[in-house]
C-alpha cells in the first residue's frame, strides 16, 4: 500500500534536494511567508513545519510540479476538477522506493496550495479526523514534535520528520514564525518504516488525495447479504456530466452493498465541487431493488482510480427512439463506430463494428432510429442491419438522404429556463421562412409552467432539438427550442 502523500515530485526526500543556495531559499521564504503565516494561522498549525514542507517538497518552489500547478506539497487528486499528471517516486510498505505516475492537484494560487495543505492536516481522513492530530498545535508542543508527527502519515517516507526539523533549524523557519519551541533533531517513527496498518490513502473532506487502498472503511453491516449485481462493460472513453444534483450523493469503491470493504467519499474529498465531466465504463444493476450504478474516473487514463456512483449522480442524455424502415448507405471512409446502442446513453455502449468495414454500395435496412438530446444540441441514429447484426450509426456517418427533420413520439414534461423567457414559441419546426412565431409570454409560458411534450424533433442541417409542448394560455401545440428547455 501506498500513502497518500509522495514527497518531491520526481526526486527523493532528502534535504540536500531541496537546498537551493541562500539566495533562492531566502527569495523562497521572503515570497511565501505572507501565505503560510495565514493559512498556519488559520487551521493552528506551526507555520515553520509548513514552510518546510513546502520547501522540501517543491525543491524551493523550482519543481515543475510547482511551477505548473502551484503545487507546493505535492497532494495528489484535483483541486475543483484541475489536475496535472507528472512522475513522482514512492515508498511501498516495505520501504522500498518506487517510480509511478500520478495526477496530482492544479491550484489557481500560492495560497490555495498551503490553505488546502492546512485544511488536510486540520480536518484529517474521512475515517479518521484526527488522523494528523499529533501536528496541531495544541498537541504538539514544539515545531519538533509537529514533524515527527508527519513521519509514515502524511509522507510515505522514513526520514520525513527529520528533514524538515533540519530545514527549520538550518534556515531557522522557528524565528522567522516567531516559535518558540525546542527538542532535539530527531524523528520518531510510529509503527513500520513507511505505514502503519492503520494507514490511509484517504484525504480529508477538503482534499482528494489517492484512495484506492484505504484500510479503515465504511463497512457494510456484516449481518446485512450482500447484493448481487450483474455488470455491463461499456466504451472506456464515454463522457457523462455529474448532476446538478451530485452531491447529495457519495461516491463508493464497489456498488453500495455488494461489497464487505465498501467505502464512501464525499465529492468534495475528491476535490469536486461542481459538476465535472467524466468517463464511464461499466454499468452495475443490483438485483432486487433493480437500481442502477455506474463506474467512472475523472481522468482519461483507463489506469486511474475509478468509483462507482448511483445513477441520479450522473446527467445523461436522453434518447427518444422509434421504429423505423427503409435503407441507408454507410460513409466507409468515416473512422465512426457502430455500437450497440446509443453512444453516451444511460445503456452504455460498446463497439460491435467499424464504418469502414462496410461496403459503401450495399443499402443497409433500418428497423430504428433515435434522437439524443445533448442539452445544447442533438444527435440523430440509425439501427441498421449488416453481416447477421444489428447496431446503431450516427447519420453523419451514412450517405443517403436524410429529410430536414426528424420526428419521434413522447410523454415528458419540461419546464422553460429562467434564462429563456423572451424567447419564442413556433406553429412548426422553423426549417424555412414560412413558420410563425409567438412570444412564450404570450402564450402563457414561464419558468414555473409544467409543459406536456408529445413530440421531439430533430433538424438535421442544424443538429436542432425541437419539442412539441401544449400552450397553457390557449391548449394549442407549439414547438420550442430544447436548449430552452429542462
Amino acid at each position: 500500500m501506498m500513502l497518500a502523500f509522495g514527497g518531491i515530485v520526481g526526486s527523493g526526500v532528502a534535504v540536500h534536494a531541496a537546498s537551493s543556495g541562500n539566495t533562492q531559499s531566502a527569495t523562497f521564504i521572503s515570497e511565501y511567508k505572507g501565505d503560510v503565516q495565514k493559512a498556519s494561522s488559520k487551521y493552528k498549525l506551526y507555520g515553520s513545519v509548513m514552510m518546510a514542507q513546502a520547501a522540501l517538497e517543491s525543491a524551493w518552489g523550482q519543481s515543475q510540479l510547482t511551477k505548473q500547478a502551484n503545487n507546493f506539497f505535492g497532494i495528489k487528486g484535483a483541486f475543483n476538477g484541475q489536475s496535472v499528471s507528472m512522475p513522482t517516486t514512492e515508498y511501498d510498505q516495505n520501504g522500498q522506493i518506487q517510480n509511478v505516475t500520478a495526477n496530482f492537484k492544479k491550484y489557481p494560487t500560492a495560497y490555495d496550495s498551503f490553505a488546502d495543505n492546512g485544511s488536510t492536516l486540520r480536518n484529517g481522513t474521512s475515517w479518521n479526523p484526527s488522523y494528523y492530530s499529533g501536528s496541531w498545535k495544541e498537541n504538539a508542543s514544539t515545531y519538533q514534535d509537529a514533524a515527527n508527527a508527519l513521519t509514515g502519515k502524511y509522507a510515505t517516507a522514513p526520514n520525513y520528520g527529520t528533514a524538515l526539523i533540519s530545514l527549520i533549524q538550518q534556515y531557522n523557519l522557528d524565528q522567522v514564525f516567531n516559535e518558540d519551541g525546542s527538542g532535539s533533531n530527531s524523528a520518531s517513527t510510529p509503527g513500520s518504516s513507511s505505514s502503519s496498518s492503520n494507514s490511509s490513502s484517504t484525504n480529508n473532506n477538503d482534499s482528494d488525495t489517492e484512495l484506492l487502498e484505504t484500510t479503515q472503511p465504511n463497512v457494510a453491516e456484516d449481518s446485512k447479504p450482500l447484493a448481487k449485481v450483474k455488470y455491463t462493460k461499456g466504451d472506456p472513453n464515454q463522457l457523462v456530466q455529474l448532476s446538478a444534483t451530485f452531491n447529495k450523493y457519495y461516491a463508493y469503491n464497489h456498488v453500495k452493498g455488494a461489497n464487505k470493504n465498501e467505502k464512501k467519499y464525499k465529492f468534495r474529498s475528491l476535490g469536486i465541487t461542481k459538476p465535472v465531466w467524466v468517463y464511464v465504463d461499466m454499468k452495475g444493476t443490483k438485483s432486487g431493488s433493480n437500481t442502477q450504478w455506474y463506474r467512472i474516473r475523472f481522468y482519461k487514463n483507463a489506469k486511474s482510480q475509478k468509483f462507482w456512483v448511483y445513477a441520479p449522480t450522473l446527467n445523461f442524455p436522453q434518447a427518444f427512439y422509434s421504429k423505423s424502415s427503409g435503407s441507408v448507405t454507410v460513409n466507409t471512409k468515416s473512422k465512426a463506430k457502430i455500437y450497440n446502442h446509443v453512444y453516451g446513453t444511460d445503456q452504455l455502449s460498446k463497439s460491435v463494428s467499424k464504418a469502414s468495414s462496410l461496403n459503401s454500395n450495399f443499402k443497409y435496412p433500418v428497423d430504428g432510429e433515435a434522437i439524443k438530446d445533448n442539452g445544447s444540441n442533438g444527435e440523430l441514429w440509425y439501427r441498421i442491419k449488416f453481416n447477421g447484426k444489428r447496431g446503431w450509426i450516427k447519420s453523419t456517418s451514412i450517405n443517403s438522404y436524410t429529410p430536414k427533420t426528424v420526428y419521434v413520439k413522447l410523454k415528458a414534461t419540461k419546464k422553460l429556463l429562467s434564462s429563456a423567457k423572451n424567447g419564442y414559441a413556433y406553429n412548426r419546426v422553423p426549417t424555412n421562412s414560412g413558420a410563425k412565431k409567438s412570444t412564450l409570454k404570450s402564450l402563457g409560458i414561464t419558468s414555473k409552467t409544467k409543459l406536456t411534450s408529445n413530440m421531439v424533433g430533430y433538424t438535421t442541417g442544424y443538429t436542432d432539438i425541437w419539442y412539441r409542448i401544449v400552450a397553457p394560455k390557449n391548449g394549442k401545440q407549439y414547438w420550442v427550442l430544447g436548449s430552452m428547455l429542462n
